[in-house]
């Protein structure tokens, strides 16, 4: 079975959100069949890849393709895509990236993807941007979000573009109800992977994001009430530099990404702008902790009855967060149903297996086709 999987850019070190769901597709396909990584190594879209990253995918299983290997000079549609990036980032016309964009869109030549893929099983690509690319194999596109609904332009085309696709993966709940609402049908939701992990017991408050944003309106939105007496809060991540509760302890970095819930048992979720999935909202779920979450915060996956606690005002979550510190009881009872919450829904081995079915049923399903059997309906998971 061959596999070609294309990836705008080195997904190594794995440190954002979309290269380590880079790397769980990556992993998957590499443990189906013979998997190559079509990438590129300079803009556009391209970078990160050196001799050691190159070797560091060999050794994961996939052998690496990139663009300048085959066409070591630009096009003129792609030097055009590379001035309209750079006049739109002077403009600050952040979402002029929409589906259709020049930049994204012509980074690969279709002469060199056909070229690519020509010999492939399964062709799985990450981004809508490229979903227009041809294939006479099955086709899968990941979707990192659906950018159409963030940026100016494209949104027709990028629904017309994924109902020619053979799968549709989706890591938020939410964004697979608009694929359906614009008539996608083959779509896998594929959540975050994360592995569980067990800590002692603590009351100690904790905040946890990156600098970004969306994480900053959250975290002015919770200043705008001051937390209780003695209180006990750490803020981890790039955020930290932003918090100015009393007292707080602040970890702007740290090695080990379970640290954040090693030190607390208590978690506040106060960014609710944004789109696809929290990862801290899933790590603190497969930690078993006790979370209080603004509403909008835990989107994307299924609704959680009690296991999380939803508030509406930071007043609310203050009041919530010291019900949690003074019970203990309570505490570990949330904490509990955060646990059992994950082991249903987000369990790494059910993501990954899952994705493993979605993968073989898909190339079994075209290989079948391709014999001139009635096409089978291939299956996906349900919840």
């Amino acid at each position: 079975m061959k596999i070609v999987n294309l990836l705008p850019y080195c997904p190594l070190p794995a440190d954002q959100g979309s290269k380590v769901e880079m790397l769980k597709h990556l992993d998957v396909l590499c443990s189906l069949g013979e998997c190559t990584v079509a990438s590129a190594g300079s803009r556009p879209v391209g970078m990160g890849w050196s001799e050691s990253t190159r070797s560091e995918m060999e050794r994961r299983g996939a052998r690496v393709v990139l663009r300048e290997d085959l066409h070591p000079f630009r096009t003129w549609r792609q030097v055009a895509g590379l001035f309209y990036a750079v006049a739109s980032k002077a403009l600050k016309l952040e979402k002029a990236f929409g589906h259709a964009n020049p930049y994204h869109r012509f980074a690969f030549q279709p002469k060199w993807w056909q070229r690519v893929s020509q010999q492939a099983d399964l062709v799985v690509i990450n981004y809508s941007y490229w979903a227009w690319l041809p294939s006479k194999c099955a086709k899968v596109i990941i979707l990192h979000d659906l950018l159409s609904d963030l940026m100016w332009g494209g949104n027709h085309t990028e629904a017309q573009e994924l109902l020619a696709a053979d799968l549709v993966v989706v890591i938020s709940k939410n964004e697979e109800e608009q694929l359906r609402l614009r008539g996608v049908k083959n779509i896998l939701w594929s959540p975050p992977l994360v592995q569980p992990a067990n800590f002692p017991a603590s009351s100690i408050i904790g905040i946890v994001g990156s600098a970004n944003l969306h994480n900053r309106e959250g975290l002015r939105w919770l200043q705008t009430v001051s937390p209780p007496d003695a209180m006990q809060i750490r803020v981890h991540g790039a955020l930290s530099q932003f918090a100015d509760f009393p007292n707080a302890i602040r970890v702007q970095s740290y090695i080990d990404p379970y640290q954040p819930y090693r030190d607390c048992g208590i978690i506040l979720l106060p960014t609710a702008i944004g789109t696809g999935v929290q990862i801290k909202a899933v790590e603190a779920l497969a930690c078993g902790r006790a979370i209080v979450a603004r509403r909008g915060a835990m989107r994307g996956i299924p609704k959680g009855r009690d296991a999380w606690i939803e508030v509406d005002s930071p007043e609310e979550m203050w009041l919530q967060a010291k019900r949690l510190v003074d019970d203990e009881y309570l505490r570990n009872t949330q904490g509990e149903k955060a646990r059992m919450y994950y082991q249903r829904y987000l369990h790494h081995e059910k993501v990954l297996e899952e994705l493993r079915q979605a993968y073989s049923g898909l190339i079994a399903a075209k290989s079948s086709e391709a014999k001139g059997n009635v096409k089978p309906e291939v299956c996906l998971p349900r919840l």
